[in-house]
């Protein structure tokens, strides 16, 4: 009796604990009319008889949800500017409560002249997108959402200058869930202004496929998308800026016109300071044979890949190589029609003229302490069109169909002059001088129609891809070389090249639904990919006499075929998602040559490609995701190509016919937190990958004049002091690269603080004269930043970045050195009156460990003055300084697994100009004022799809959003 007597209360005890557990509140917010979600409402949970408030906001499908909720008597309050507050009486018990939908009726006040006080949460976790709140980042009134961004925890410019979200580069920045001017980032950041945006989302773009089924295949790619203000959804907006000043001058606009859903664009600038608004994408299928030197300017691969490669980074723009002129515009629109079609595309014209001069200090790995001097300088024209668009249109409620067509033509002309000297211990072995000048034009075109089938039965889709690419490249080249050491040198050479190619391709995508939490998806990918390439190279003998060179000629054909079939399987619950898959490969690579020896290769791979990725959702503002896959890397046409590319004869490449392709494994995991009480930000990286049979380099350095066989190709004579480089199949390659920062507001001296740090390894293979290298490279680094957010009078950035790196060689062990680089910024912008504004940005970049002569300490000081003008204060004239102590420089070091170079280019020195700027408001727009942010203003009403998919079929939309914590 005893015992029964303890049981019953034993089982008493535990009912009475699991009816008091903590539950969920969800439900959903909607205009009273038309029953749209209504984004970034505020939802208010507050508790009876004490009144304790929660609050929170809805996401992009008007959805929200409380957590951990205690058993009790509650009051549910619904706000949204312009509208009716709903209140309603929800009662708490063990089971979850869903309230269903609150729909809230017009007629609420404005709230104009309102200043709310208080800190915003800087940002919120809604599964796996990081939303950020901007009115919690305080900018200048004229700041763009660039300058923004870069005030966010996890978010910064690389090196390259390129943007980058919690370790990644950032490959689309989306408008409100659009795309604007296609995939560039830098069209957004760099033009819209910072006033108009209400919320910045970071997150994982799943494919098109992806988003529709629900089934997450982890191909993702790193996404922002930008939530704009309601009063900028209405109306036109932008910036016109004029200035000159000696020898200098710059001229921008950018205005945009917003009617709902219907959004045009235009964007235009002139200048001669360096500054561009397009993509790295703009310079890609034309530069070509432009690059003097063999390559291994760009990174961990040097000599590059013979043939006919060239590096599209030579001729990029921006303020770490040389000056340049710039002329480009652009117009972006899209619109939904009948709730059925949407369409955005955009059209950007560009063209650059850039002028650089260079020094590079190299050190090969070799036995025989081999130095390499350069100096050239170096001049290029650009000009390229590019056009994107995206159509979509809903047939009806189970059928949908994407058209995604793009097109591009680029005119390159290039110019350099270079005098390379080669030296083997300490003794000179050979000096040349070039003189190379390249005329090319490409084509590139292509395109994909997305089919997408919803079956009748939940969670069973159908999707077929097919699509397509053309490329077409012409070149004419000529080259003039005078070697003092060896007559073998002296050429006078010209080529003309043809190059054609293209892609064709299918995927088709099948998914079931197995149960609630379990799903199945088959894929069926075949691709098909030819090219062909004829250069013919002439020796000019005397006057019109030219000799066809056969050595230095080719006539390539080769295509990829590759097909492959898989099936992956997924399990789905509140809180974890996590799939497994396998795939089985086939792929076949042909070649065949006539020039400059007939030759023939056919090459079958067969491989298994497994895959794998979870994420675990241990709060709604924690997550931890991890993704693993496999892919195959085929080598490209010039890596092919058994050809010698002599546009530096000190400097030779040729391709490999014999290579293989690459198999690579690739493992990232990261971690994402925040914390909205004290507006806390926290994400970690840890990832890394392993390559099989990479497509690395054998580089042969000569001490004398010396007759070398490549594989696969005919005999190549390299002159004393000269380098051939080929690439080809070796082992061991991977790379370790693990990052976490940290962001909180210190509300004492309301600054946001930033804290971030990093740690790499990478291990590149290479032989050097027939001796295996590994070129191991450990860096290490930390930050720090602080960012005002007094107020938009006061707006100040302070940071400091330092990397310790290491080289690491174990050929020659006598090489390995380390070096340091240290980068601090200070920006501020204070309006200091009336209408008066001073503006300050001083860079230091400090550098040891380098070539003697490549060690040094260099500060970058911009400033300006400037007036408010007009009503509004729309207008204004301010005075600016570039490099105000005339001290700018560029510095780099590149480590390859051949040699380590040091790398000093000219840049854009002190100049000064007068500029004016206007800004442009009208319709709903509101006019910015002194002392109003970039985070400022109501919160705004979507009308947009969820960026980051979700969809039926698949589990509860996590992530995306548009609203946060208020």
């Amino acid at each position: 009796m005893r015992n029964f007597t303890l049981l019953f209360f034993l089982l008493l005890g535990l009912t009475a604990a699991h009816a008091q557990a903590p539950t969920t509140v969800s439900g959903r917010v909607t205009d009273g009319k038309d029953q749209s979600a209504l984004i970034g409402a505020n939802v208010l949970l507050i508790h009876l008889p004490d009144s304790v408030k929660r609050g929170t906001a809805v996401d992009t499908d008007g959805k929200f949800q409380f957590d951990n909720v205690a058993a009790g008597r509650y009051v549910l309050d619904a706000s949204f500017v312009g509208y009716q507050k709903l209140s309603q009486p929800v009662t708490v018990a063990s089971t979850p409560v869903q309230v269903g939908t609150l729909a809230l009726q017009t007629g609420g006040v404005q709230l104009k002249g309102v200043v709310v006080t208080g800190q915003a949460a800087q940002s919120v976790q809604k599964g796996d997108t990081t939303q950020y709140n901007a009115r919690a980042f305080k900018t200048n009134p004229d700041a763009t959402t660039g300058d923004l961004i870069e005030k966010m925890p996890g978010v910064s410019r690389g090196a390259d200058g390129k943007v980058q979200a919690q370790g990644e580069n950032v490959a689309q920045v989306l408008v409100d869930g659009k795309p604007f001017f296609g995939t560039d980032p830098d069209a957004v950041l760099k033009n819209l202004p910072a006033e108009m945006v209400d919320k910045v989302e970071v997150f994982d773009q799943r494919s098109e496929q992806s988003r529709f089924s629900g089934f997450d295949d982890g191909n993702t790619t790193k996404t922002i998308n930008i939530v704009t203000k309601i009063e900028f959804r209405n109306g036109t907006f932008g910036r016109v800026l004029a200035g000159a000043g000696p020898e200098r001058y710059k001229a921008s606009a950018n205005v945009n016109k917003f009617r709902g859903a219907e959004r045009m664009s235009v964007l235009a600038q002139s200048n001669n300071v360096n500054e561009q608004n397009f993509g790295t994408e703009d310079l890609l299928g034309v530069v070509g044979n432009s690059n003097q030197g063999g390559g291994g300017r760009g990174g961990q691969r040097g000599g590059g890949g013979g043939g006919n490669g060239g590096n599209a980074g030579d001729f990029l723009v921006n303020q770490s190589g040389g000056i340049s002129k710039t002329n480009a515009v652009g117009l972006n629109y899209s619109n939904t029609w009948n709730k059925k079609t949407e369409m955005s595309g955009s059209y950007f014209f560009n063209r650059a003229d850039n002028t650089i001069n260079s020094s590079v200090q190299r050190y090969y790995v070799d036995t025989a302490n081999t130095r390499f001097n350069q100096t050239g300088n170096t001049s290029s024209l650009n000009t390229n069109h590019r056009f994107n668009m995206r159509l979509e249109h809903k047939i009806d409620t189970a059928n949908s169909i994407l058209f995604r067509p793009r097109f591009s033509y680029q005119l390159n002309d290039a110019a350099s002059n270079v005098f390379g000297v080669t030296s083997r211990g300490g003794l000179e072995q050979s000096n040349i001088t070039s003189k190379y000048g390249s005329g090319n034009n490409g084509l590139n075109t292509g395109g994909d129609v997305l089919l997408r089938h919803r079956f009748v039965k939940p969670g069973r889709t159908a999707s077929l891809s097919i699509g397509g690419t053309y490329s077409q490249r012409k070149s004419n080249t000529t080259l003039r070389t005078v070697d003092t050491g060896s007559a073998l040198n002296n050429l006078d050479q010209a080529s003309n090249l043809n190059q054609n190619g293209g892609n064709i391709n299918a995927n088709l995508a099948l998914t079931e639904a197995i149960s609630k939490q379990d799903q199945l998806q088959g894929n069926y990918a075949i691709s098909y990919a030819p090219n062909n390439s004829n250069k013919y190279t002439y020796d000019v003998l005397t006057g019109d006499t030219r000799e066809l060179n056969e050595g230095l000629s080719n006539v390539f054909d080769n295509y990829y075929f590759n097909q492959s079939g898989g099936i992956t399987y997924r399990h789905v619950t509140q809180k974890f998602q996590g799939s497994v898959g396998v795939a089985g490969q086939y792929s076949e690579l042909y070649s065949d040559a006539q020039y400059p020896r007939p030759q023939i290769g056919r090459y079958y791979f067969v491989n298994v490609l497994p895959n794998a990725n979870a994420s675990y959702r241990f709060t709604r503002q924690k997550n931890l995701r991890l993704n693993y896959r496999t892919n195959t890397n085929a080598p490209s046409v010039s890596q092919l190509q058994a050809v010698v590319n002599n546009s530096n004869p000190l400097q030779l490449t040729i391709g490999n016919p014999t290579l293989r392709q690459e198999f690579q494994h690739s493992l990232n995991i990261r971690y994402s937190a925040s914390n909205p009480e004290v507006s806390s930000n926290f994400f970690a990286l840890l990832s890394g990958s392993f390559t099989q049979n990479p497509i690395s380099n054998r580089t042969i350095v000569a001490a004398r004049e010396t007759t070398v066989t490549p594989e696969g190709a005919p005999d190549v004579v390299v002159p004393a002091g000269g380098q051939l480089t080929q690439p080809t199949n070796l082992s061991q390659q991977y790379s370790v690269r693990s990052l976490a920062s940290y962001g909180q507001p210190i509300k004492a001296i309301k600054t946001n603080v930033n804290l971030s740090a990093n740690a790499n390894f990478t291990q590149t293979p290479g032989l050097v004269n027939g001796g295996l290298n590994y070129a191991r490279v450990p860096s290490f680094g930390a930050g720090l930043t602080l960012s005002s957010n007094i107020s938009a009078n006061l707006d100040f950035t302070a940071s400091t970045t330092s990397n310790k790196n290491f080289v690491i060689n174990t050929l020659q062990t006598k090489l390995n050195t380390d070096y340091f680089s240290q980068v601090t910024r200070v920006r501020l912008n204070w309006i200091v009156g009336p209408g008066i504004n001073i503006a300050t940005d001083l860079v230091h970049q400090a550098y040891s460990g380098l070539s003697a002569g490549y060690n040094q300490q260099y500060a970058l000081w911009n400033a300006s003055i400037g007036k408010k003008l007009f009503p509004g204060q729309r207008g204004e004239v301010k005075v600016y300084a570039f490099d105000l102590l005339g001290q700018n420089r560029s510095i780099s070091r590149n480590v390859t697994d051949a040699y380590y170079e040091d790398v000093q280019t000219t840049i854009l020195q002190r100049y000064f100009m007068l500029m004016f700027t206007y800004n442009i408001r009208s319709g709903n727009v509101i006019a910015p004022t002194q002392g109003e942010g970039g985070g400022g203003g109501r919160e705004g009403r979507g009308g947009f799809n969820r960026p980051d998919g979700g969809g039926p079929g698949g589990p509860p939309p996590s992530g995306g959003g548009g609203g946060g914590p208020r």
